[in-house]
């Protein structure tokens, strides 16, 4: 009895654990799909930026080809974040549910490491983005307007800098006080003491009341 409650207890243990981790890998898979969306509009953008605009024939040569290549980095980048975004939710989400015992610890520990390659690459692709907006300034604009929209893109650019820092920084917490499911459910299980090895094992000794009743008739 005792060793069946402590199977009961083990069982409802790694439950709670599954849980908890699927609760990490859906947050994971709204982050990389929003994120995914962002990036796809930003993409078009670039996209427009490309095909629709034509700098003055007379222009500058050193700032029109910094201007393509600003929409080219844009354009990569922002697409990077998109394929990247939906290769880890697809994949780790076939992996979480259809992988054998622990594939949704891989798969949640796999979104965590690569999440800083899509999120640098969004990051990336709006810099980039921001950067063709100055250049184009000077393509069609006079001196005078040119400065005043650089320097207002440049101040949209450092305040989303700044603001995307101090948010980083308000909400970061360090990876070691990070405690894995796996480590807490097995501090607790090893606490119950041994009940299925202190058990004897039963043995099935043959009833002998049937021999009895014979000799009686």
């Amino acid at each position: 009895m005792l060793a069946a409650d402590r199977l009961v207890i083990q069982s409802s243990l790694k439950q709670n654990a599954i849980q908890l981790k699927e609760k990490e890998l859906n947050l994971h898979n709204t982050n990389f799909g929003s994120l995914g969306t962002q990036s796809a509009v930003l993409a078009g953008f670039a996209v427009t930026a490309l095909i629709e605009f034509q700098p003055p024939a007379n222009a500058n040569k050193y700032l029109k080809l910094a201007y393509y290549l600003c929409c080219m980095v844009s354009l990569v980048t922002n697409l990077y974040c998109v394929a990247g975004s939906t290769f880890l939710s697809v994949f780790a989400t076939n992996l979480a549910l259809r992988g054998p015992d622990g594939s949704v610890e891989r798969a949640v520990e796999g979104m965590h490491e690569e999440r800083r390659n899509v999120f640098a690459a969004f990051a990336m692709g709006l810099a980039s983005l921001l950067l063709g907006m100055m250049f184009v300034a000077w393509l069609i604009m006079s001196d005078e307007a040119a400065i005043i929209g650089t320097l207002i893109v440049a101040y949209g650019g450092y305040v989303t800098y700044s603001f995307g820092k101090r948010t980083a920084k308000r909400f970061a917490f360090s990876e070691e006080d990070r405690r894995e499911i796996d480590d807490f459910v097995a501090a607790v299980v090893s606490r119950f003491p041994l009940v299925g090895r202190s058990l004897p094992p039963v043995q099935l000794v043959p009833s002998s009341s049937g021999a009895e009743e014979k000799k009686e008739v």
